[in-house]
């Protein structure tokens, strides 16, 4: 079912001081877990993504954020590979300083402050389901310069037309993918790549393994919602269109330094390479396009 397409108002403040109750279930209130990542490695003695914004948001939000079982293991994970994306937008725009940023399924992640984009050379949108560009846009402020948060389902195509492609354009799509059913997320990447022509390609997606051990993920339990499309060979993904070229994959172990992980956290992981189901059971990819 097409969702609603809009671009949404700057923010009004909110006087009253009222923490907001969060109502989502399914897939849109698992955004929760990576804001409640995102402040527990900001409140950490050495945060990797130090995104101190989150804690602010976090605080004025009234939710049972116990359910999703972040802790420190896990937040740091979150903030590493959220620090990678961070890092492959920041060298596109280096590359690119003229460019369209499109972060997909945003949530309540702000990842536009933590880049620092120039907002009068690039053009930034973030886009998401309208119930939660309605909660966005009570929790962060709106910038100022080249900037439009449009409610919309990415999986449709009528957004797109609303966005020029007169840019390169780097597609952010975070936490997204596993959720779509495959035909429509196949569809939604073909239908990006159509219209932008250039640029490039950030997504992450799981492994088929995970599929049948979502009932013990707490995001999955907790929000009642499920994966539903993995892939095992993330180059497979190339497929889907003529333009498009890995330019990295990232498997679970090779997001920098895991010296901050407990010591079970790391010999764990240690044993993802060497066993082919396991090497991708998660991954973050870019793409040229």
């Amino acid at each position: 079912m097409a969702e609603s397409i809009g671009i949404a108002s700057p923010p009004s403040e909110n006087q009253t001081g009222n923490k907001l109750k969060i109502t989502f279930t399914g897939p849109q209130e698992t955004l929760i877990g990576p804001l409640v990542a995102r402040a527990t490695d900001a409140r950490s003695a050495h945060p990797i993504l130090n995104d101190t914004d989150s804690i602010r948001v976090m605080d004025q939000i009234d939710h049972d954020f116990d359910k999703f079982g972040i802790y420190k293991t896990q937040a740091t994970i979150y903030a590493l590979r959220a620090l990678c994306l961070d890092r492959w937008t920041t060298e596109f725009l280096s590359s690119n300083p003229q460019a369209t940023v499109v972060h997909l399924a945003c949530g309540l992640d702000d990842r536009l402050r933590r880049v620092q984009a120039d907002l009068t050379k690039v053009r930034w949108i973030d886009l998401d389901l309208p119930d939660v560009v309605e909660l966005r846009n009570k929790l962060i402020p709106y910038p100022e310069g080249d900037y439009r948060l449009i409610a919309a389902d990415a999986t449709e195509k009528a957004w797109l037309e609303q966005i020029p492609v007169d840019r390169p354009a780097i597609i952010i799509c975070q936490g997204l993918a596993m959720f779509l059913e495959e035909e429509s997320g196949k569809r939604m990447i073909r239908q990006i790549i159509d219209h932008f022509k250039s640029g490039q390609l950030i997504i992450d997606h799981i492994g088929t393994i995970l599929l049948s051990f979502q009932n013990q993920v707490d995001a999955l339990v907790a929000t009642g919602s499920s994966w539903k499309w993995a892939i095992d060979e993330p180059k497979t993904l190339e497929a889907l269109h003529p333009q498009l070229k890995m330019v990295e994959c990232l498997g679970p172990t090779e997001f920098g330094d895991h010296a901050f992980l407990p010591l079970g956290t790391r010999l764990m992981m240690s044993t993802y390479s060497d066993l082919p189901w396991l090497k991708y059971i998660s991954c973050y990819m870019r793409f040229d396009f």
